[in-house]
């Protein structure tokens, strides 16, 4: 157990967070037992760090809150074997005695916080939830450190099983979810952000495992019934990816990467900003990849006309905003890179224009039967 996270098993059976708290006072360790039960925490008293251990080495806690001078055991060196125990758990030292010495000493030793007595039950309940928010921001993090380099397996596994089966479309998965991932590093967004957006460009079309081949390989125009049967390969993708409740925000940018921002997209005619960020950057990079590429229905467009298209649907199709930073992110930077094919650096960004959809030929458009942007991509 030494030095090792007990966080997945920490909760009680009535679903209540749970706490421990050590104070050899009765009177204030009554006082945090109700404040605790107050904020819906199920409270454990103890009334030596001793006896303490005892409790936290038969039983698991979400929260540990302890005093800092007690007979037997001071709260520092408590503090220290709690950490030893469990790594992630959140500990408030309450003290009366908050110096600045004692202070630098409990935050070198793990503390998540200092409360210092005497403290209102509102000094109390902020202080609690700060420290849960940050233990959960902590927990979030170092779980996301692990978990991504088995999810980045996983998705490109799946990706080499669409592409086996469209093998026209080569890397297309891979390198949409690397497109992906910088145009969110240069918009600013977080490790955990980056790497959903990633696995979500991966994974984008993971859907088209289940459409037959007589549609997914067809050279030529879609029925009617056969693009409709296309278009359910996002809410099939979708379902894939979210039988994890973790893979939820990936499955959002499955399901919702065909979504156009005047609404006129797929499944669920969203528009604007309630499609989820990550949908509407793979979006794009899912049109400049499916343009500069050859398909078996239509050969390659000249890059300089892809990246014309792009802006002509911006605010359109796409989300001007990141056609911008698209295009700021993935220029010549992801030429060099290797992200994109080779090609010179796209013309000035021109203002932005609002168009409706419109017919286009077979060559630039794809294979569907509907009049649409000529970005659109297949599928």
């Amino acid at each position: 157990m030494t030095g090792t996270s007990r966080s997945g098993d920490r909760h009680g059976s009535d679903g209540r967070m749970r706490a421990l708290c050590v104070d050899d006072e009765a009177v204030t360790l009554k006082l945090i037992v109700r404040l605790l039960e107050d904020l819906g925490i199920a409270a454990t008293p103890a009334t030596s760090p001793l006896d303490g251990l005892r409790l936290f080495d038969q039983d698991h806690f979400d929260l540990v809150l302890t005093d800092i001078r007690m007979p037997g055991m001071s709260g520092l060196v408590f503090l220290q074997e709690i950490r030893a125990r469990d790594p992630q758990v959140p500990i408030l030292v309450a003290t009366g005695f908050a110096t600045l010495d004692n202070a630098i000493r409990a935050l070198r030793e793990g503390a998540s916080g200092m409360l210092v007595k005497p403290f209102t039950a509102e000094e109390f309940r902020t202080e609690i939830e700060n420290a849960l928010e940050r233990a959960r921001i902590r927990h979030d993090a170092l779980q996301y450190r692990f978990v991504a380099p088995i999810l980045d397996g996983v998705a490109l596994a799946l990706t080499a099983a669409i592409e086996a089966r469209d093998i026209e479309t080569g890397d297309h998965c891979r390198s949409l979810g690397y497109m992906g991932e910088r145009v969110a590093a240069h918009l600013g967004l977080g490790a955990q952000e980056r790497t959903t957006i990633r696995i979500g460009g991966f994974l984008h079309d993971v859907g088209k495992i289940a459409i037959a081949d007589a549609i997914l390989l067809k050279p030529g125009a879609l029925t009617p019934a056969e693009y409709e049967e296309m278009k359910r390969h996002s809410e099939l993708g979708a379902a894939i990816v979210e039988t994890h409740v973790e893979m939820a925000d990936i499955a959002r940018i499955v399901r919702h990467h065909h979504e156009r921002w005047d609404g006129h997209g797929y499944p669920y005619g969203l528009s604007g900003s309630a499609i989820p960020l990550g949908a509407r950057i793979i979006s794009v990079a899912d049109a400049f990849s499916a343009m500069t590429t050859d398909r078996v229905y239509r050969a390659a467009l000249p890059v300089e006309k892809a990246w014309d298209e792009l802006r002509l649907n911006a605010g359109g199709q796409f989300d001007p905003g990141i056609v911008e930073a698209f295009e700021a992110s993935v220029g010549l930077e992801g030429m060099a890179a290797g992200i994109v094919p080779e090609h010179p650096a796209p013309p000035a960004w021109p203002t932005p224009r609002i168009h409706a959809p419109r017919l286009v030929s077979a060559a630039t458009s794809g294979r569907s039967v509907r009049a649409r942007p000529s970005t659109e991509p297949v599928g």
